[in-house]
């Protein structure tokens, strides 16, 4: 890898030629000036002296890595380098060949001497440079991408502008694993801070969503100028080169990269949540609260954080397909709490969200209204149909009606399995449920009939049906007291409460009760039963039957075409469940400047504590009182208004001392 021959005069006193070893050149091994001293900024081995020549040989005869060597000698040796590829490998086949190894080479080199930064910038470039033209020359694609880990954005990687031509000159679609690299490195594309906080959930993301939408992976348009790169060699005796390749420039490709773009905002979005946590609490990122903030994708079931709540499944549902009655207590103990000792709604909105991940379900579930565990019992079920989340209208009446139904249903202390059968078929079929919602209804049931149900929280609501709703209300109770086909006295008693609260006369239920137990209506002109022939048949006419005491024998017919009217009493109740328009928001004090994300309370305890950039606890806990704030539940409201703003937390530290962040500050007090 050398030049070796006779340099003419005529060059001596310039600079062309500079790596040719002219051999009839003196050299003066007895005193090797090794560190470079009489050395040009840019040498040459006809002008250097002859100690420098004694010296260079004596480097290059020690095999070119000695760490001591001066760097001009290494630069004197990477000048001929240059020349082979950008002069010579134009024109020469057999310089093109020396490509390879002269790439070889330059990486070798750079391991040695890239420690000095004039070296490393000259020798990275010229590396870009001999990436383009080995790749242009093989049949092959790159083997891998370049890492977005280690890979500066800008400029573009020489490596990934490469990969990518290849894909596009030879129609290939481009595997996941570039296609990551190339939306993380494309200089379109602005990645928020989950791709740079998760990077390993993100890229395990990015793939699995990348082969749903795009198969085998994109195919790039290759109509696009041909990728060039312009290089200035540090030899003084060549030109900047432009090197023009065969493959096209399609980092930029404008369809890719709007779908590139979509699907990182995408994996970003869904690892929002886990993100904010992990910059929060980095210790929290195997805990049972952080599996459960992972997208479905990436959820592992065998995970060791899962193991608690995998146990607690089967030990109490097993194999079982139906709903199961556990104790809240226990889903609560294995879920890591925010605040010790406290299950909030946020905390069963996170075990709800990740029990569905498990293909579960819990009853009650805060999305859709129901109350935050606690203390009594819960219903886990399996979840075979997709589960809604948010209560529709319909779902809602359902629920109001069920839970009227269960209470009457209840009141014998005896809810037969034909009961619970027709409470759900009835209302499944009136109300044309979704099959996720028929499940989770059945479910509901199950916690309300192994709940103390009560008619407290539903009178707000049904005072709001007219007169004529109540009465198809208290119909269709009073059917479901007769399901079995008994009414026992505890039922009555139930249903005359009902219609207190129904604001009916509790009196009128035995009108209802008789009007159902009342056989056909009457006949208005004479029935013939048989054609009699005056012969006694010595048979008696049999005594009426009664019903045993204290009961009322119904119409089996009349109740099921009582029941068929469910449809119009679940329409009536679903019209009060439309809800409202909210009011708008209380206006700010005065002198108040509201921050997004923020009410007029803290709103204003945000500005107060970033005027300074330091609080104590005690004087933090003082500012607290005087504002009528709980501590922990400001600087929680403070701290995730400023993740939203900034993704960093405004108040640090959680001891003696708060330190506000400069940076979140900015973000947020906009």
């Amino acid at each position: 890898m050398l030049y070796v021959g006779p340099v003419p005069r005529d060059v001596h006193e310039s600079n062309e030629m500079p790596e040719s070893i002219d051999p009839a050149l003196p050299i003066d091994d007895a005193h090797p000036d090794h560190a470079g001293v009489g050395l040009p900024y840019w040498p040459a081995y006809h002008s250097i002296s002859p100690r420098s020549r004694s010296a260079y040989l004596s480097w290059l005869a020690g095999g070119r890595s000695a760490p001591d060597a001066c760097i001009g000698y290494v630069f004197l040796y990477f000048y001929g380098l240059e020349r082979r590829v950008l002069l010579d490998a134009v024109h020469d086949p057999v310089a093109r060949v020396d490509v390879r190894w002269i790439y070889t080479e330059v990486l070798r080199l750079l391991r040695v001497y890239g420690g000095n930064s004039s070296f490393h910038s000259y020798a990275s470039e010229f590396q870009h440079c001999l990436e383009l033209l080995l790749t242009t020359q093989s049949p092959n694609p790159p083997a891998s991408p370049p890492d977005p880990a280690t890979t500066d954005k800008y400029p573009t990687p020489f490596a990934l502008a490469l990969g990518l031509g290849v894909f596009a000159r030879d129609g290939l679609p481009v595997p996941a694993e570039w296609a990551h690299s190339w939306a993380l490195l494309n200089p379109e594309i602005y990645p928020r801070t989950p791709a740079a906080r998760c990077p390993e959930e993100f890229r395990r993301l990015f793939a699995t969503r990348y082969a749903r939408e795009h198969g085998n992976g994109l195919v790039i348009d290759p109509v696009r100028p041909r990728l060039s790169v312009e290089y200035r060699p540090a030899s003084s005796d060549l030109d900047t080169t432009l090197l023009e390749l065969s493959v096209p420039d399609v980092v930029t490709e404008p369809v890719a990269t709007r779908a590139l773009a979509q699907l990182v905002a995408q994996c970003t979005t869904l690892l929002d949540a886990y993100s904010r946590l992990i910059g929060r609490q980095p210790e929290a990122r195997n805990t049972l609260a952080a599996v459960a903030l992972l997208p479905a994708e990436l959820l592992d079931h065998d995970a060791e954080a899962l193991r608690p709540l995998r146990d607690l499944v089967q030990r109490t549902l097993g194999p079982s397909v139906g709903p199961v009655v556990v104790e809240s207590a226990e889903l609560i103990a294995v879920w890591p709490s925010r605040v010790p000792g406290k299950f909030a709604k946020a905390d069963a909105v996170s075990l709800a969200q990740l029990l569905e991940r498990l293909g579960l379900g819990v009853e009650p579930d805060v999305r859709m209204g129901g109350p935050v565990l606690s203390g009594g019992p819960a219903v886990l079920f399996r979840a075979t149909d997709e589960l809604p989340t948010t209560p529709s209208h319909e779902y809602t009446a359902a629920t109001t009606l069920l839970h009227l139904a269960a209470v009457v249903s209840a009141a014998d202390d005896d809810v037969s399995e034909i009961e619970r059968a027709h409470l759900i078929e009835h209302l499944e079929s009136a109300l044309h449920l979704s099959a996720g919602e028929r499940l989770r209804l059945t479910a509901h049931l199950a916690l309300l009939l192994a709940s103390d149900t009560k008619l407290t929280g539903l009178k707000k609501r049904l005072t709001a049906l007219s007169r004529q709703q109540r009465d198809h209300v208290a119909d269709f109770l009073t059917m479901v007291a007769a399901i079995d086909g008994h009414i026992s006295p505890a039922e009555v008693k139930t249903l005359r409460k009902i219609y207190t609260l129904l604001e009916l006369d509790p009196e009128s239920v035995y009108a209802k009760l008789h009007v159902s137990a009342a056989g056909p209506p009457p006949a208005t002109a004479p029935v013939t039963i048989e054609t009699g022939d005056g012969r006694p048949t010595g048979f008696l006419i049999p005594r009426p039957e009664s019903a045993p005491a204290g009961q009322i024998v119904l119409d089996r017919a009349l109740v099921e075409q009582k029941l068929a009217e469910t449809a119009a009493v679940s329409a009536l109740l679903a019209d009060i469940f439309v809800d409202e328009p909210e009011e708008p928001a209380a206006p700010a004090p005065a002198g108040v400047v509201l921050v997004a994300g923020l009410d007029p309370a803290h709103s204003a305890f945000a500005r107060r504590i970033a005027d300074r950039p330091e609080w104590t606890r005690q004087e933090i806990e003082q500012l607290c009182a005087e504002m009528g704030l709980m501590l922990e539940g400001a600087l929680d409201a403070v701290n995730e208004a400023a993740l939203d703003a900034a993704d960093e937390l405004l108040v640090e530290g959680e001891d003696d001392v708060f330190l506000i962040n400069d940076y979140a500050r900015g973000g947020l007090l906009v």
